[in-house]
This record gives C-alpha cells, sequence and structure tokens, in this order.
C-alpha cells in the first residue's frame, strides 16, 4: 500500500549524460503524474542517494517507479518486484515492447559473422543482463558446439564500457542492446564509426518499468494508467524523443518468458554459461 516515504521516480538505465536533461524531464513528469493519482505529497519522495545499487533500490519497499532488465526480473527480483509496463522504443532492432541485441565488432577486425568469434575476446556489461550476457550466450549456443567458444570473457560494467573496449581493441566483440546501439549512433557518433554490428539477437521485451510489491492492485492499476498517458503523451514528445520513447505496453511477467526460454535453449546445446 502507498504511504509514507517513497523513493523518487528514476530511469538510471539509459541515463546517459547526452541525454540526462530529456531522462531528468521525463521523469518529472512522470513523478508529478504520479503524486497526483496516488494522493501522495512532494515531501513523500526521498531522493536516490547520488551513487548507489541498482539491486538494493530494485528490492527496496519504498520504491515507486524505476527500470529494470528483464534478466533481473525473471531471477533474482522474482516476485519481489511488481511489473507496471514496457516502454516502446524507435530504435532499429525494437518492436512495440520488444527489443533485440547487436553483436558489434571493430570496424576494422578481420570478423564477419558469428561462427568467425571463436577464440575472440569477449566484453559484456554483466552477468545480469538480458541483452548482453543472455542474449549473447543464447545466440553463440547456436554455433558453439558445446564446448567452450571465446579465448577471453570480462564484464564491463555497462554496454557503453563494452563499446569503448571493443574500440580500443581491448576486446574483440561486444553484444549491446539495441537502444544503447542506437544512443552510441546519435551521441557517440566517432565511437560508432569504430564498430560494425555483424549479427543480431534474438528479441524479448525491452527494460521493464518497476514498483514495489507492497503496491495493491487498484494503485497498480493507476500507475500503469499513468505510465500508458505519459510515455504518449504531446507534452512529452520532445524528451521521449530524444530518447527514443514512442510508446508504452502493458505487459505482465509471462511475457518475459522468452528470457528463460532463451537460457534453456542454450544449456540443452551444451552452452549453458557464456564462456
Amino acid at each position: 500500500m502507498i504511504g509514507g516515504d517513497r523513493l523518487a521516480v528514476r530511469l538510471p538505465m539509459y541515463d546517459w549524460p547526452e541525454v540526462h536533461e530529456a531522462t531528468r524531464e521525463l521523469e518529472n513528469v512522470l513523478e508529478e503524474a504520479l503524486v497526483d493519482a496516488l494522493g501522495l505529497r512532494h515531501q513523500d519522495l526521498t531522493p536516490w542517494p547520488e551513487h548507489v545499487d541498482l539491486e538494493a533500490v530494485w528490492n527496496d519497499p519504498d520504491l515507486l517507479l524505476t527500470q529494470t532488465c528483464g534478466y533481473p526480473l525473471t531471477h533474482a527480483l522474482k516476485g519481489k518486484v511488481r511489473l507496471l509496463g514496457t516502454p516502446h522504443y524507435a530504435a532499429p532492432g525494437c518492436e512495440g515492447p520488444n527489443y533485440l541485441s547487436h553483436i558489434v565488432v571493430r570496424d576494422d577486425s578481420v570478423f564477419k559473422t558469428l561462427e568467425d568469434l571463436r577464440e575472440a575476446r569477449a566484453i559484456f556489461n554483466g552477468a545480469d543482463s538480458q541483452s548482453g550476457m543472455n542474449a549473447l550466450r543464447h545466440a553463440v549456443a547456436q554455433v558453439a558446439g558445446g564446448r567452450s567458444f571465446f579465448s577471453q570473457i570480462r564484464t564491463s560494467g555497462s554496454h557503453l564500457a563494452s563499446a569503448i573496449a571493443v574500440a580500443k581493441g581491448e576486446a574483440d566483440v561486444a553484444c549491446l542492446d539495441a537502444v544503447c546501439w542506437w544512443l552510441i549512433g546519435n551521441e557517440r557518433r566517432d565511437l560508432a564509426a569504430r564498430l560494425r554490428p555483424i549479427a543480431q539477437t534474438a528479441a524479448v521485451p525491452g527494460l521493464p518499468l518497476i514498483t514495489s510489491s507492497r503496491v495493491d492492485d487498484e494503485e497498480a492499476e493507476a500507475m500503469t494508467d499513468v505510465l500508458e498517458a505519459v510515455l504518449t503523451s504531446p507534452q512529452t514528445h520532445t524528451c521521449r524523443e530524444r530518447l527514443g520513447i514512442c510508446g508504452f505496453s502493458r505487459t505482465s511477467v509471462q511475457d518475459y518468458d522468452g528470457i528463460l526460454k532463451m537460457e534453456v535453449e542454450a544449456a540443452r546445446r551444451g552452452y549453458p554459461s557464456l564462456a
């Protein structure tokens, strides 16, 4: 049940410095609308700490609204948070609430196909990432033959850091979600020019918008109404266009079952871990 202090609205997952103002504008509109819809007071909202552990925030019972990734939603956060829905993005590789990932290499590398990457050095954002880890594992499982595929694997902490590492020659391949690849093309053109996609992964629903599991059905419905209105409103068109957001779907946890199916299929092919 909504009441007492709540964490302020925060959309951290694509909040790059280049689009920070647009992100803050959208957060502010969402927050105003949620305060009104839920009968909250602005003094009830607590700002996020400057440096925050996202996993701790996702599990915070005072969570109002934020983003997570589909892999935590179906794994570490299963049954611990309430899913409200999924934004639509206009980036190539996105359709409705779904997105895929682009497998990218350095532009001047010899790699042309996924099969060429055997013994290459892979980098990905994190072990709990659908777009960077699970999608790549699933794609590689199709060609790995049940054996280790890469000569080296390491984590970077973010899709942008992975892209930079590949561009610098510190890694050979990274798997970047379609929105991040679109942001790189729009906001980091020098970086985009040094990279080249060679394959795409299977598509699943994109980053889910979540709230605390304490939120009841009536409140969740009101919050979802707010999300649908704000993420399609002419009032937010300019900031949404900068962020690539072009709509919203009311999704369920079952809609994210494709993430689990990708994991299971990789294991059935003898490739249970990215290796």
